[in-house]
This record gives structure tokens, sequence and C-alpha cells, in this order.
């Protein structure tokens, strides 16, 4: 579980959600960057792969870099 100070970082994070509908349901991952913003990768065979992915690339640089509300 994430806690709320990891939440405020610059960490960027991998999160899903679920879509459930009567054609059938998708979990879609997305990563979440440090102002908000919500990059999604996709529901499918390597969505949750693409987005672990993308999340490390950011954070082994500079993931403050996408903080926005703090550097106009």
């Amino acid at each position: 579980m994430t806690d709320f100070a990891t939440l405020q970082g610059p960490t960027a994070l991998v999160c899903h959600r679920e879509i459930n509908s009567d054609a059938g349901g998708a979990v879609v991952f997305s990563v979440l960057l440090a102002d908000g913003f919500l990059i999604e990768c996709g529901a499918g065979g390597y969505a949750q792969r693409r987005a672990k992915e993308l999340a490390e690339v950011i954070n082994a640089s500079d993931p403050s870099r996408f903080d926005f509300r703090k550097n106009p």
C-alpha cells in the first residue's frame, strides 16, 4: 500500500483502473506523474509491463522534472 507521503512526492507511480460494461471488462494501466497527470499505457497483454517500464525510466532520471506544480 502506498502512503500519503509517497503520493505527494515526485515518484512516478504505476496504477490501474477496472472498466466494466455489457461488452466485458478491462484493466487499464497508467503511470501517475508528480503533478497528477496520467499517462495511459493500455489494457492488453503488455500494458502492465509497459507501465512499469515507463515509471522505472522516469524514476531513474529525475521524476521531479514532471512536478509542474512546483516548477512553473
